[in-house]
């Protein structure tokens, strides 16, 4: 019993140190894109200064998945693997939200941890792994260009498909289909919800319709509900999962 609880304390104190570094990297991201505002505007002091309530839940966030992650897998290998991919996709989720952007060095960095861990660790699955990453991206990016051809506008933002690449590095190719689903659905639920909440007074329907909102977050969600349904052999809960 005492193993499971130490397992579960040095898991979150892990969690805490990769939480203080993404609150960091994430601040100084959002600082860089902010450069443009007066340093004494609301924005600036609230997102590129001192720790604020969001900052404080992703430590906690961080600290509670770790904890929780370490408990599970008991400290196996895959521990690793799974605290790069939760880290990697609350990073992206967040900056995705502050700012409309993808930062591409923190999905970089994350492929690469990834692919070492493959070849160190299950180098007969690499090229699989591989692959999802390949179609991931290539399917998201090709998407976006037909839309944007026929439709004249840009419908998903580009760093959209790199999201999904890194996805694709943990779920496989097998399991975009669903990351897809999934994330089209609770885009639409959720971002349907959220915009006609925040809406101003007397705003059309059609220029409702128009406002961009960001998609990594719910990508990020649908990759890691995927990857954890396929992880806990609950795949059957994805009937899409069925098609392959």
């Amino acid at each position: 019993m005492n193993y499971y609880y130490s397992s579960i304390a040095v898991g979150s104190l892990f969690g805490a140190f990769l939480g203080w570094i993404l609150v960091i990297w994430v601040k100084i991201f959002v600082t860089q894109v902010y450069a443009a505002i007066p340093k004494n505007s609301p924005d600036y002091q609230s997102e590129c200064k001192s720790l604020n309530v969001t900052d404080w839940i992703i430590i906690v966030l961080l600290t509670t998945c770790s904890g929780a992650l370490a408990y599970w897998r008991q400290w196996d290998p895959k521990f690793l693997s799974d605290i790069i991919l939760v880290t990697a996709l609350i990073g992206v989720s967040l900056i995705d939200r502050k700012t409309m952007l993808i930062e591409g060095r923190m999905i970089a960095l994350a492929i690469i941890l990834r692919l070492c861990w493959l070849l160190y660790f299950t180098p007969q699955d690499t090229v699989i792994y591989l692959s999802g990453m390949l179609i991931g991206a290539g399917l998201l990016f090709f998407v976006g260009f037909l839309y944007e051809t026929f439709r004249r506008r840009q419908g998903l933002g580009e760093g959209d498909a790199a999201v999904l690449g890194l996805i694709g590095m943990w779920v496989g190719w097998k399991g975009l289909a669903p990351v897809l689903l999934i994330s089209a659905l609770s885009g639409i639920i959720i971002g349907g919800i959220s915009l006609l909440v925040n809406r101003e007074k007397k705003q059309e329907l059609f220029a409702l319709l128009q406002t961009q909102i960001p998609f990594a977050p719910y990508l990020c969600l649908a990759g890691l509900t995927v990857y954890l349904l396929q992880e806990t052999g609950s795949r059957n809960l994805v009937p899409m999962f069925d098609l392959f």
